[in-house]
C-alpha cells in the first residue's frame, strides 16, 4: 500500500494527478489529511472541485507554532502509519507536514516518496527552506520538477539514482481543471471586468506577523492601486485576516478582501487578472505557465525558473514600479514548457510503482 500525506491546499492541488492516477492503476492507496490548513469549508472546495475521494484519516491538527504543529503532526501521522503499514509515503512540497510526515515515516523504516524535491531559495531564514533540506536528505525517491532542482539536489550530495525528473504536477492540474474554472462565475460575483483588476496573496510569516512589515505591505498595496489606477482583489488567508484585525490595520477601500475560494474561481482571477502581487510558491508557477504579469512579495525564490517574467520586489515600491515598466516596455519572456508537459503524475506514479515492486521482490 502507498500512503498519500497533505496538509494545505497548495498540497492537495499538487497531489491530485498524482492520486487520480494510483486511481486509475488500481493501485492501493490512503489519503492522509493532517488539517495543517483548518478550514472544513475550504478542504470541501478544494475536495469537490479535483473530484477526489475523502481523505481516509483526517488529523485535525491546525494551527500552532512550528515546533507545535510539527510535533503533533510527527505523533499523529506515526500512529496511522503503524496501524497501515504502507510501503511507501508520498509527501509534497515544503511544509511542516511535509518533515513530520517523512520523519515519523522514516523512523518506522517506511520509505518517502517527495514529490516537488530539490527547490531551494538558498535563504535559510525561510522555515520552508529548512524543512525542504531535510527531506530531501532522508527520501528514498525524489521527484524534481526540473533540471535545475536536480542539479539542487546533486549538489547536496543525493545519489542520482535516487532522483527522477517529473516536472511539475501544477501542469497537470492546471490542464486538467482550467477548461472547467472558465466557467466560474467569480468577475460576475465580484463585479470584475477582465484584465482590469489587480490580484494580491500574502500570507508568509515573514510578511504578516511583523506589524512593521505587515504596514509596509498595505503601503506597497496603496501605492500599487495608485500607480497602476485599479482596485486591489485580495482572498485573504484566515491567519492574514487575523494579523490584520489584531494590529487594527484599515485597509484602503479599493483592496477588496475576502474569505479564500476554491481552485477554479482562483485559476479565473489569475487568468483574467491585469497583474498578480504574492508572496505565494504555487502563483509563481501558476501565473508564469499562464503567461500572467507577475511580481513576488520576497526578497528570494526557490522558482528561478519564473525569473524570466517574475520580479522579485520585497516591500520596496521602487522595485515594483521598475517591475511595471519592464512589463510595460515588454522586458521579459516565458519559457516553454519549463515545468514539464502535463504528464508529471503518469511519470511519478509509475516511478513509485517500479520502487514498490523492488521492496515486495526484497521483503
Amino acid at each position: 500500500m502507498i500512503a498519500v500525506l497533505f496538509g494545505t491546499r497548495p498540497e492537495f492541488i499538487k497531489l491530485a494527478p498524482v492520486i487520480k492516477e494510483l486511481e486509475l492503476k488500481k493501485l492501493p492507496y490512503i489519503l492522509i489529511h493532517s488539517g495543517q490548513h483548518y478550514s472544513d469549508e475550504l478542504n470541501k472546495n478544494i475536495t469537490d472541485d479535483l473530484i477526489l475521494p475523502k481523505s481516509n484519516y483526517t488529523l485535525n491538527i491546525g494551527s500552532g507554532s512550528h515546533a507545535e504543529q510539527t510535533g503533533k503532526i510527527m505523533i499523529e501521522v506515526e500512529r496511522v502509519l503503524k496501524e497501515e503499514r504502507p510501503k511507501i509515503l508520498v509527501v509534497h512540497g515544503d511544509t511542516n507536514t511535509m518533515l513530520a510526515g517523512s520523519l515519523a515515516a522514516k523512523k518506522l523504516h517506511i520509505a518517502v516518496a517527495h514529490v516537488e524535491a530539490g527547490l531551494r531559495s538558498f535563504d535559510n531564514k525561510m522555515p520552508e527552506e529548512i524543512n525542504r533540506i531535510i527531506t530531501d536528505k532522508i527520501s528514498d525517491i525524489l521527484f524534481a520538477p526540473t533540471k535545475g532542482t536536480k542539479e539542487n539536489l546533486l549538489r547536496d550530495g543525493i545519489a542520482k539514482e535516487r532522483i527522477f525528473v517529473t516536472g511539475n504536477t501544477i501542469v497537470d492540474a492546471l490542464r486538467k481543471h482550467f477548461d472547467a474554472g472558465e466557467k466560474s462565475d467569480i468577475l460576475e460575483k465580484l463585479g470584475l471586468k477582465k484584465n482590469n483588476y489587480i490580484l494580491v496573496t500574502a500570507h508568509r510569516t515573514e510578511n504578516v506577523d511583523d506589524i512593521n512589515r505587515l504596514k509596509q505591505l498595505i503601503l506597497l498595496f496603496e501605492y500599487a492601486i495608485s500607480f497602476l489606477n485599479r482596485e486591489i482583489i485580495w482572498p485573504i488567508h484566515p491567519h492574514t485576516y487575523k494579523r490584520l484585525k489584531l494590529n487594527k490595520i484599515k485597509l484602503d477601500k479599493k483592496i477588496k478582501t475576502f474569505p479564500p475560494i476554491n481552485y477554479l474561481d482562483m485559476l479565473t482571477l489569475i487568468n483574467f487578472s491585469h497583474i498578480i502581487l504574492t508572496d505565494s510558491g504555487g502563483i509563481q508557477e501558476e501565473a508564469y505557465i499562464l503567461k500572467k504579469w507577475l511580481i513576488t512579495l520576497r526578497e528570494s525564490t526557490e522558482r528561478p525558473e519564473t525569473l524570466t517574467a517574475n520580479f522579485l520586489v520585497g516591500l520596496n515600491k521602487d522595485k515594483l514600479k521598475k517591475a511595471i515598466d519592464a512589463y510595460r516596455k515588454g522586458k521579459v519572456y516565458w519559457k516553454k514548457n519549463v515545468f514539464g508537459k502535463g504528464n508529471s503524475g503518469q511519470l511519478i506514479v509509475k516511478t513509485l510503482v517500479e520502487f514498490y515492486e523492488k521492496i515486495e521482490e526484497e521483503s
